[in-house]
């Protein structure tokens, strides 16, 4: 099941929200920022243990103070190599995600329009990226949320 909400993600109850990060997990700006002022410092901790996850790939942390189970930090730009995620890479490591969530009984996933701030990808395709893996992954609940 797919929809779309307008509001805060950071309200949301899911299994999952999945945070626009970079590569290196600091949550300084953004929709980042807010996931990690709201779920608290286990989840700052666990990123700076992390340290760095390459574009294409995603880490999972504690969801903390937030309504969720987990938050999934998919980085969209890598600032020390000058470098974005791409639409067919967005969808790749999207589709990995929710593997990841089916696998674990993660059913309910909460997301922002992944790399649509700062990296500048369009929200058009971006939404449409989501939806048509949503309809793929028909067991599993996928909110997008757009400010």
């Amino acid at each position: 099941m797919y929809r779309e909400v307008k509001g805060d993600i950071t309200e949301i109850e899911a299994d999952v929200i999945i945070n626009a990060a970079n590569t290196e997990l600091i949550h300084g700006g953004g929709v980042a920022k807010a996931i990690a002022n709201k779920a608290g410092e286990k989840l700052i901790e666990e990123s700076r243990k992390i340290r760095f996850v390459p574009i294409g790939e995603f880490a999972v942390t504690t969801a903390g103070n937030l309504k969720a189970k987990k938050v999934i930090h998919i980085p969209t730009i890598d600032y020390k190599n000058n470098r974005k995620i791409t639409y067919e890479e967005l969808k790749e490591v999207l589709e990995k995600v929710f593997e990841y969530c089916k696998e674990n009984n993660y059913f309910k996933i909460a997301t922002p329009l992944l790399g649509t701030g700062v990296v500048g990808l369009d929200k058009d395709k971006v939404r449409e990226i989501i939806k048509n893996l949503a309809e793929k992954f028909e067991d599993l609940e996928i909110v997008l949320f757009e400010k």
